[in-house]
């Protein structure tokens, strides 16, 4: 683990990142945001991307997922917490609703920090599973 720093990112410079890079969606975050609802702001990127992901926009997604991996190196624990157990979650139903195609590409653009705990997710699912 490496040392984090006080000047890690919190949920209400994380909130005003995010509502600047989801333009389309920048009114929603900036009412969650006011309403100290961070987990409902990335409730809310993940129905977005599935709505750019229906739409076939696969390449706004590769930029928006790069962000989040960004904002995940530079969170504090909270904003981690929440990036890991909502939006990386989320990464699952994503690969269900992607063709096969779409769903190498969407990969290939995920950050590796993002990736390693997709991975580690994926993997202790999968141990789960088989335990039942």
């Amino acid at each position: 683990k490496t040392i984090r720093t006080m000047n890690e990112i919190n949920e209400n410079a994380a909130s005003v990142y995010l509502a600047q890079h989801y333009g389309e969606i920048q009114e929603e975050i900036t009412e969650l945001s006011s309403k100290r609802n961070f987990a409902g702001i990335f409730q809310a990127i993940v129905n977005h991307i599935n709505l750019l992901l229906s739409k076939g926009q696969i390449e706004k997604i590769g930029v928006r997922i790069k962000f989040i991996g960004w904002l995940h190196k530079r969170g504090n624990e909270y904003v981690r917490y929440i990036i890991e157990n909502l939006f990386v979650r989320s990464f699952e139903g994503m690969k269900r609703r992607c063709t096969a195609e779409q769903w190498i590409y969407v990969y290939q653009l995920i950050p590796n920090n993002l990736k390693h705990v997709y991975q580690f997710q994926h993997t202790n699912y999968l141990i789960q599973k088989t335990s039942l």
